[in-house]
């Protein structure tokens, strides 16, 4: 064919009279013009992935990685159908890990920001619809971001995690390789060993054990971390039996320190060669730990390195408590060597949010219980959201209906006192956005920026067992009682009105709020710290009532006594409606958030009357007070000399480095 247009038309058809065949003869330099821009246009199309940053301090091995290489394409996308996979009772072993919950819940849940037009490796379960099992045993599952099925403690995660190492597996003919990264302290110890003897058994179960099936397409790394990063195994292997080994293996580490997040940018960067291996294989990081860590500031560091790389991380860990940072543990020492009577150590589970969002207030019945979340700590469960892992957060007493007592707290476990259905709680889960995106939403709403500020600046503490009982000797001496309990309540007053006036800021921005979580968390907030205000108001209105002058009705009185009551007629207009708007914010979170931990605190607090009034009984403080000395001349009680014949205690743990 040549240039000539009206050649292209075939010679047995006439072409219609109203066509002039038109001769158009293209010079070879705009030919070669075209082509170059179309080739220019196509490359702009393109968008190449820079270079992965290196980890600072993030080293496995002792010798140092190449320079990373520019990889093709993000592995982690977000697929568009939805999994009925869920967990399983820890006794029923892989095959019925991978069942169907039965019973599924769709469930709404945030959003992670992925990338969605690229070929992916690793499938991340959709984050706006996950299912949900209703009934749970010991664990809540966050799969891809966070949703709850039921897996019975450390040994049901396993299960389920064999049931994921499975798919993939069977999802493509590729090798893949496990890196099982083992938190060091001493109150993992027994935990250890509980996964050891499991492994053993799951093993065989998915095929891979004693020269299976899969067994040459699964490798296995063993990795302890601490204050230090140390391989167990040296190199990745598929010798079952030797991770087994490995596991046990594992030492104590006597620092405290631990290295979550460092360690898990470690083992990624140790799978580098795998996933840019020819084939590229899968790559997996599975977490047992039972703190945050105390390297929670390279948790996005570590975060983006696995994205990245399409490397999905798994963590089998704990719930953080509800609004704190810390929580104690029923600490019995696994060492016979050591003293192994029961101890309560102070560790850091929480918070749940990346900013504080629970005004503490100490007062009531519940003001030294912590209570869970239902949710994981913060930064590990962003992180198992954001890879599309999976976070476990197994406790022994989630099935506990009530308050759960030191004596029913499992050994090396929380101490939990109230726990909430996980399926509900996912209504009122964390944002687990970025931080400048949680800013901005901050930003755009007085009332949860209130919260939030009110929450940094709070540790309301009531006035430590005020004092109720006021005895007559004489006029001066009452008089200098009630003098002494009205400072007490004035100090108090100044930091209850502080944070009072930072959450009515938002007050007209609350009818704005839609999420569920930031509805109940605002409510309770302002009606707690409302009722405080109100209680300690009208402690010292009653005060300076006493001060003012009060007769006893009956002449065997001699102490006056401030009760509790409902009633706050006693005091200013003002205080009194601030009574009746605290009761209804209390009363409505009770309605609204029904089998939460926010109803809870709501319900305990409407427990409390909110004000006072004086009755008058007889204490006989004027009564002269009896010779209490013994002029008794008894012989001192012998001395056990059995005592001195016993073996010297045993030594204790230090408790800051369980």
């Amino acid at each position: 064919m040549n240039a000539d247009v009206g050649e292209s038309v075939s010679d047995d058809m006439d072409p219609p009279e109203n066509v002039v065949a038109t001769h158009l003869t293209i010079p070879a330099w705009a030919v070669s013009l075209v082509l170059h821009v179309t080739g220019l246009l196509a490359l702009a199309l393109f968008v190449f992935d820079p270079p992965l940053p290196p980890l600072e301090r993030l080293v496995l091995t002792q010798d140092p990685f190449e320079d990373p290489v520019v990889l093709e394409a993000l592995d982690v996308v977000v697929s568009d159908e939805r999994t009925n996979q869920v967990g399983a009772e820890s006794e029923q072993g892989a095959e019925m890990a991978e069942a169907v919950a039965p019973e599924i819940s769709d469930v709404v849940v945030t959003s992670v920001e992925t990338v969605t037009d690229q070929v992916a490796d690793v499938l991340v379960q959709p984050l706006e619809l996950m299912p949900t099992a209703k009934k749970l045993t010991e664990a809540i599952v966050v799969k891809g971001a966070v949703s709850g099925v039921g897996t019975a403690g450390a040994s049901g995660a396993v299960d389920r995690l064999a049931a994921e190492i499975n798919g993939y597996l069977e999802q493509r003919s590729r090798k893949t390789v496990v890196f099982w990264l083992f938190d060091q302290s001493v109150s993992l110890a027994a935990q250890r060993k509980e996964i050891a003897s499991r492994l053993d058994r799951v093993f065989d179960e998915i095929g891979v054990a004693h020269g299976g099936p899969k067994s040459k397409r699964l490798l296995n790394m063993v990795v302890g971390y601490g204050k230090n990063i140390t391989p167990i195994t040296k190199e990745p292997t598929n010798d079952c039996q030797t991770v087994v080994e490995a596991i046990r293996s594992i030492e104590i580490d006597e620092s405290g320190v631990e290295n979550t997040f460092t360690a898990i940018g470690a083992a990624a960067e140790a799978g580098w060669r795998f996933r840019n291996a020819t084939p590229r294989e899968n790559v997996l990081i599975i977490v047992f730990t039972d703190e945050v860590g105390n390297d929670e500031d390279k948790a996005d560091q570590a975060t983006a390195y696995c994205q990245k790389l399409g490397i999905p991380v798994y963590v089998v860990g704990v719930p953080a408590p509800f609004g704190q940072r810390q929580v104690k543990i029923k600490f019995i020492e696994p060492d016979p060597d050591y003293d192994q009577s029961e101890q309560w150590a102070v560790v850091e589970q929480g918070p749940e949010t990346l900013y504080p969002e629970v005004v503490r207030i100490r007062s009531g019945r519940l003001q030294n219980d912590a209570i869970d979340s239902g949710f994981g700590p913060f930064s590990l469960n962003k992180l198992c959201a954001a890879t599309g892992g999976i976070y476990f957060a197994v406790h022994p007493n989630r099935n506990a209906s009530g308050r759960v007592s030191d004596r029913d707290v499992a050994a090396m476990a929380s101490q939990l006192r109230h726990f909430f259905d996980p399926e509900l709680m996912q209504q009122y889960r964390p944002d687990y956005r970025t931080k400048a995106e949680i800013e901005s939403l901050l930003a755009e709403n007085r009332a949860k920026k209130a919260l939030v500020e009110a929450a940094k600046n709070s540790e309301i503490s009531p006035m430590e067992s005020p004092t109720t009982t006021f005895p007559r000797k004489d006029d001066g001496d009452l008089a200098r009682l009630l003098g002494l309990a009205q400072r007490d309540a004035a100090l108090l007053l100044v930091q209850v009105d502080r944070i009072y006036e930072m959450l009515e800021k938002g007050l007209n921005d609350r009818p704005k709020i839609k999420e569920k979580r930031w509805q109940a968390g605002y409510d309770l907030a302002l009606g707690r710290v409302l009722a405080l205000k109100v209680r300690t108001d009208a402690y010292n209105s009653m005060l300076g009532q006493a001060k003012a002058g009060m007769k006893f009705q009956k002449p065997e009185s001699d102490t006056w006594e401030l009760v509790p009551a409902d009633d706050v007629s006693g005091v200013d207009s003002r205080t009194q409606k601030m009574a009746a708007q605290a009761k209804e914010l209390l009363e409505r979170v009770v309605a609204e958030h029904a089998g939460t931990p926010w109803a809870l605190l709501a319900s305990e607090e409407l427990k409390t009357p909110i004000g006072y009034q004086w009755e008058e009984r007889h204490t006989g403080v004027n009564k002269p007070a009896m010779n209490a000395g013994n002029n008794n001349n008894n012989p001192p009680a012998p001395q056990d000399d059995q005592k001195k014949k016993l073996a010297p205690p045993k030594p204790k743990r230090n408790l800051k480095n369980v």
